[in-house]
């Protein structure tokens, strides 16, 4: 971020997920004026974190794939094997779930 001050959009677009977005522009709307300095505070540094420590570590793991067809070696870990088994579980289930079978 710019030395700009943070504004409620500048907020909301620098959020990395639709999903942030809409729980952040809902909290920011429903919390009472005595509050929402509070509020707007703890999305400030969430954002913050993300710009300045978060999106840098991904966009380098997004260059490390781009280059190597594959994450860095820090990432290939049967924890990490674990997790994408673990993901993929899930979209099996939520694809049969869409069409309309819970066999999975």
């Amino acid at each position: 971020m710019s030395t700009q001050p943070w504004t409620i959009d500048s907020i909301a677009h620098a959020l990395p997920h639709p999903e942030l977005r809409q729980n952040f522009l809902r909290e920011v709307h429903l919390t009472p004026r005595t509050d929402l300095e509070a509020v707007l505070d703890r999305w400030e540094r969430f954002v913050t974190r993300w710009t300045e420590d978060e999106a840098p570590k991904v966009e380098r793991i997004r260059s490390y794939y781009r280059e190597h067809g594959t994450l860095p070696p820090e990432y290939d870990t049967p924890r990490a094997e674990e997790a994408q088994q673990s993901f993929e579980d899930w979209r099996t289930r939520m694809r049969a779930k869409q069409s309309g079978s819970d066999a999975a």
